[in-house]
């Protein structure tokens, strides 16, 4: 009888060792910063007349476009300053594998510091040319309309294009000015398009853009009812071309929307060039949202040489539940780029924000 007092004496001792050794194992919140964590899952079907769809003339394909976000903020209390950073990953299917090494899981990671003085970003993130741009898409439906997750004007050699030159996510230093009246300034400079993060990573050869700056100024305001946003932007650079090994591209662009009792109009107007093809391009869409609905339709040109790619695409959202929608984008698409002809396409996802 002793013996088994004793050995139920020593399960129960052990039960409450593992049940305290469990509790010091708990996760619970540390460090001196504070972490947020957000991101999207969307997946959906393409269809169309484009083979570049699904590239087996189909007509179809199936696609994913899912991010996730860490964000980490801090304050100091003396000086008032706010620091931290924020890291992108893209968890489409294939990203990251070997057969597809441009597909890098983190394609955006920067830190930053803000006060009284503005902001200062530093790592792989997109520039105020970027960041700052106001145009059709800004008040589009769906995935985006024109700017959306899938767009066929985009066919090889178009000039089709609603943006000034870009230098991406590439690793690079952005300056923000404070907010004045709403109005705001910002300036970014990349060395080397293609540096994703690696001082060795300079390659001159593959025709991507050097000694890119970005800028930008933007306004943001109201009156009498109306909701305004406004920005000028510009970028300038040089790359490869077959004639040039340090040519010069540059490009302005300025954008304007309007809102007013749940209607948007925006558009915007830009010219590109350089030691490159002179492209002028401008593009108009109009935007409307009643309860959980949100409807908009975009028209986008461009004016090359020897080509006017042209898009018209329809897009709608529809809240089914909280975080959980419904989008749309279908499109008319000219890219007016040999070979390709006009063609009809969409697409419709479910998303969650999260």
């Amino acid at each position: 009888m002793r013996i088994k007092t004793l050995l139920l004496a020593g399960v129960a001792s052990g039960v409450v060792a593992a049940a305290g050794a469990a509790s010091a194992a708990e996760v619970t919140p540390g460090g001196a910063l504070d972490i947020k964590l957000s991101g999207q899952f969307r997946t959906g079907v393409l269809f169309g007349e484009n083979d570049s769809i699904s590239g087996a003339d189909q007509g179809y394909g199936f696609y994913t476009n899912n991010r996730f976000f860490i964000d980490v903020r801090g304050k100091d209390d003396g000086s008032l300053m706010e620091y931290g950073g924020r890291i992108r990953m893209r968890l489409d299917n294939g990203r990251g594998r070997d057969e597809d090494p441009t597909g890098d899981l983190i394609d955006r990671s920067w830190l930053f510091v803000r006060g009284g003085w503005g902001e200062v970003r530093f790592g792989n993130e997109v520039g105020p040319g970027d960041d700052m741009k106001v145009f059709s898409s800004t008040i589009a439906a769906g995935t985006g309309g024109v700017d959306g997750d899938f767009n066929p004007a985009f066919a090889d050699g178009s000039p089709f294009t609603y943006t000034v030159p870009l230098s991406g996510a590439s690793t690079k230093i952005v300056y923000y000015t404070p907010s004045l009246a709403g109005f705001q300034a910002g300036v970014s400079f990349s060395p080397d398009d293609d540096a994703g993060g690696l001082i060795s990573q300079i390659d001159d050869s593959d025709g991507g853009g050097r000694q890119h700056v970005e800028g930008g100024i933007s306004y943001k305001g109201g009156f009498s009812g109306f909701d305004i946003l406004a920005s000028v932007t510009a970028a300038t650079a040089k790359i490869d071309t077959a004639t040039d090994d340090d040519a010069d591209v540059n490009g302005v662009m300025g954008g304007i929307s309007v809102g007013f009792g749940g209607f948007n109009v925006a558009g915007a107007y830009g010219t590109n060039g350089g030691d490159v093809e002179d492209v002028d391009y401008w593009n108009v869409g109009i935007g409307v949202a009643f309860g959980p609905a949100k409807l908009s339709l975009e028209y986008a040109t461009a004016e090359g040489d020897d080509q006017d790619p042209t898009a018209i695409v329809a897009s709608a959202t529809m809240g089914l539940m909280p975080g959980l929608s419904l989008l749309t984008d279908i499109g008319l698409y000219d890219p007016d780029a040999p070979g390709s002809d006009e063609n009809f396409a969409g697409l419709v996802a479910i998303d969650i924000q999260f």
